[in-house]
């Protein structure tokens, strides 16, 4: 038997989070981290006194922002959840600090449009701990596009009433964000303008706080890293009562023009998406049509929605759709890939040449008599005879032997620009950039195509 859809305020979704669990880190989906919050707050107020916990698989759904009826993709995220193993450090009252860990989700059900699960005793006891509550809009949360925004969201909204979180070593904020296993995001550059940047802007934009960066350096190198914290004046956190909301879904309109009551018409566009209604909706119009329903058609419109009957022909479409979609998909990444690869390579190409043009213009203004010996210098230090013999081939211009030429140039007094000054100043794109992009768009191409 299916639970009855329940009702609830977007606006008024306030979710209180042990500290420590904000600092899972965990290597969670956008669509997991949402569904860590919701479960939460579903579960919070009966947290410590009952085992399991239920609620309607629609309406939860409906909290993370998830707007497809693929429950296979729900099942995968739950099973996500229950396959992570959380850590906690927490300075206990005596000072020192104790370590946890245990699993994120032990227990979870999908049965009649009802998602039951359960929490372990211990992280319960911590969830719900009342000294430490950080206090999250969920609806917020669920506008959030991207799994960085929200990480970033939940550890920055926890110190809003002091205007500023902590400093951050940058070593423990990359964990914090999910990505210390990725090469790529080593050098804070360009952790700075592919995480966390974009993540300021999505948070900045969506959430009701504005968010400033701040860094500490040692010498030339960002060593930790905080935010200042302000209210964000310009959003507004009121959201649309449910009700209004739902009346003006053009599903909940034809269910109505179809004689279907407000109640029922309600409880299947809150429990159903869209798409799912219309499909039902034009199954019961050709079955009418064609004669084939003996009773009403609104009772087989009924059936149809709450059996999930089907309309074979409808299937195979929706399913070539799906497949084609796919495909373009697929072969746009792989457009954009190309374009990326190529761009990285005249990155390269123009930071080496306009490097030589520097050489070579030291190198000519060198007195008649030290031109050979320089070279006859520069050939001593390569050792192996390949490289020499490459050298003398290409002279200065030579790619085998580029850094090392460089760096000998450099130690004559030749002032390279760095990579980020010269994609400036020639409106390039800097090809250390470019790599990380390559590589998050490779890694994002190894995931198999999902086919709803």
């Amino acid at each position: 038997m299916k639970m009855k859809p329940e009702k609830y305020s977007k606006d008024k979704q306030i979710l209180k989070k042990h500290v420590a669990a904000i600092h899972i880190g965990a290597k969670l989906s956008l669509l997991q981290r949402k569904l860590v919050n919701a479960l939460l707050y579903n579960a919070y107020d009966q947290l410590l006194t009952a085992k399991e916990h239920k609620i309607s698989a629609s309406v939860l759904c409906e909290m993370i922002g998830f707007d497809s009826h693929n429950s296979a993709y729900l099942k995968g995220a739950l099973k996500g959840l229950m396959e992570t193993v959380v850590e906690f450090d927490v300075l206990e009252d005596d000072g020192e600090t104790s370590w946890e860990a245990m699993v994120l989700l032990p227990y979870a059900k999908l049965k009649g449009g009802v998602c039951t699960y359960r929490y372990e005793q211990s992280l319960a006891e911590k969830l719900y701990h009342p000294d430490v509550y950080s206090k999250i809009n969920l609806s917020v949360l669920r506008e959030m596009k991207s799994a960085h925004a929200l990480v970033l969201y939940e550890n920055c909204y926890r110190y809003v009433d002091i205007a500023h979180t902590p400093w951050w070593d940058v070593d423990v904020f990359r964990k914090l964000m999910s990505v210390d296993q990725l090469t790529s995001y080593k050098q804070f550059k360009l952790l700075n303008r592919a995480v966390i940047q974009p993540a300021m802007k999505e948070v900045n934009e969506l959430s009701n706080i504005q968010l400033e960066l701040e860094t500490k350096r040692k010498g030339r190198t960002v060593t930790g890293l905080r935010f200042i914290i302000r209210p964000n004046p310009q959003l507004s956190l009121i959201g649309m009562d449910t009700e209004d909301d739902i009346t003006q879904m053009p599903a909940y309109k034809a269910l109505m023009a179809e004689g279907v009551s407000k109640t029922l018409a309600r409880a299947w566009v809150l429990e159903h998406d869209e798409e799912y209604i219309f499909e039902k909706l034009d199954l019961a119009s050709s079955q009418a049509a064609s004669g084939k329903i003996t009773s009403s058609k609104a009772g087989f419109l009924r059936a149809a929605v709450e059996q999930d009957f089907h309309n074979e022909n409808a299937q195979k479409k929706k399913h070539l759709e799906v497949v084609q979609t796919a495909k373009a998909e697929r072969e746009k990444l792989e457009r954009k890939l190309e374009a990326l690869k190529k761009a990285q390579r005249d990155a390269e190409t123009g930071y080496r040449r306009s490097c030589v043009e520097m050489i070579e213009e030291a190198f000519q203004a060198l007195p008649e008599t030290q031109g050979d010996l320089v070279m006859k210098e520069f050939q001593l230090g390569l050792g192996s005879h390949i490289y020499v013999d490459a050298f003398k081939k290409s002279g200065w211009k030579d790619r085998l032997n580029a850094v090392e030429i460089r760096n000998f140039w450099s130690a004559r007094g030749v002032s390279f620009p760095s990579t980020a000054d010269w994609a400036q100043k020639n409106g390039s794109v800097e090809p250390d950039v470019l790599k990380a992009q390559i590589d998050e768009l490779e890694e994002q191409l190894k995931q198999p195509v999902k086919l709803v």
